[in-house]
């Protein structure tokens, strides 16, 4: 017996079941495409205060984000936090109001931590952001702060030449670098010397994230000379 109209319900079927498909890679190779032609969004970088935060341990990494460009776009978001949504006095009586808060603050792929007095849950604070974050840095004596939250123990790190001897006191677990202007500890943690060190471990992120031009350029538009890793600024500044 023939079923003359089979073929034809056959063939209506697998040309539906083919144009479906058609359309399924159609919309996933204009999605790809979509998103290669996007540009990322900027890398949020969370500067973290409280009273007593030394004015160029923040400001000076934050000169160098603020001024680094991806394309035509800026490469870094940049805002403040702190325990609390209160004013904070740093150094030269300089008052700051946090952008956010431990709380509420926006994920950030990038912290920052120069010299402060620190907060209850700072410690806390940073052991989280050690675990979600892509960077985490301290300026100066900022280092004591990693080294009371646990996170430098068995690692390389450095911080202030005035405050070695007191940090291998301390923390007899870290591996303190005497003279290194900066330490990469681990693939997330970095640890820079005292004061303007945080320029140039700053400079060192931008080039991690954004490739060694982005990171002249930037460097040449603050007219600073960059400096290595080891490169020992303490003995020749002295």
């Amino acid at each position: 017996m023939k079923y003359p109209h089979s073929n034809q319900s056959y063939s209506t079927a697998a040309l539906s079941a083919f144009l479906a498909m058609l359309l399924l890679l159609v919309s996933d190779r204009f999605a790809q495409l979509h998103a290669e032609s996007s540009p990322a969004p900027p890398l949020k970088v969370a500067f973290v205060i409280s009273n007593s935060a030394n004015v160029i341990d923040m400001t000076g990494p934050w000169e160098v984000f603020q001024d680094t460009t991806a394309g035509d776009r800026p490469g870094f978001d940049l805002f403040t936090v702190s325990e609390s949504a209160d004013a904070i006095t740093i150094t030269g009586g300089l008052r700051v109001l946090p952008n956010y808060t431990f709380s509420n603050a926006p994920h950030p792929d990038v912290v920052v931590i120069g010299a402060q007095e620190g907060t209850a849950h700072l410690g806390e604070w940073l052991r989280a952001r050690a675990t979600d974050s892509r960077v985490v840095m301290s300026v100066c004596t900022g280092a004591f702060k990693l080294a009371n939250a646990g996170l430098l123990d068995g690692k390389k790190a450095t911080t202030h030449h005035e405050f070695w001897e007191t940090f291998a006191k301390k923390f007899p677990k870290v591996d303190l670098q005497r003279g290194n202007r900066f330490v990469q500890s681990s693939d997330v943690i970095y640890t820079a010397g005292g004061l303007t060190s945080g320029i140039d471990l700053a400079l060192h992120i931008v080039e991690k994230f954004y490739g060694s031009e982005a990171a002249d350029r930037t460097a040449a538009y603050m007219e600073h000379r960059r400096s290595s890793a080891k490169e020992d600024t303490v003995s020749s500044a002295l």
